[in-house]
């Protein structure tokens, strides 16, 4: 069975929509009742330098085009041990990227990241990802494929003060 989280900038693209989804929503935490000015969209290097800066890994989908100062997302070094345990395995990794068609080759480092999908993940390392994105991305929406559960995370929130709250 395929599984899905996916995070967004909650003053990117899809901010209109979630007043009006949240209100739908079987439950909604940090949801504000304006939406916040847009920021700038973080590049593929801003993204992946956060989940490093998080401590998480994973198995990317996306090939990031080698500029030779842009590291890659670090594999999990045993899989196996990681599935089912509490350790930051993202699973398998997804950039949306502004602009792009998906299916385009490669991911250029500056290339804005619209959302990111993660297939399979253990939920921890996607609040722990989530909180490490909003730092400089600004707050994030999280929710999965259900889309009954909708969470934002504001800049400044650890996820150890998230976790009693995180629906997942």
């Amino acid at each position: 069975m395929s599984w899905w989280m996916h995070v967004v900038p909650l003053s990117g693209p899809t901010g209109a929509e979630v007043l009006v989804w949240a209100a739908s929503a079987e439950f909604s935490r940090g949801v504000p009742e304006q939406i916040p000015d847009p920021l700038p969209l973080l590049s593929a290097r801003d993204v992946l330098a956060a989940l490093r800066a998080a401590g998480c890994h994973g198995t990317a989908w996306f090939k990031i085009v080698s500029d030779g100062t842009t590291e890659p997302l670090a594999e999990c070094p045993d899989p196996h041990a990681c599935y089912g345990t509490a350790r930051l395995d993202l699973g398998e990794v997804r950039f949306t990227v502004a602009g792009q068609v998906e299916g385009d080759d490669g991911v250029e480092p500056e290339a804005l990241i619209e959302a990111i999908s993660f297939r399979k993940p253990n939920t921890a390392a996607v609040l722990a990802a989530a909180g490490a994105l909003a730092v400089s991305g600004g707050p994030q929406l999280v929710f999965d494929d259900s889309a009954d559960s909708l969470f934002v995370i504001w800049p400044g929130e650890s996820a150890e003060s998230l976790l009693a709250q995180w629906p997942w």
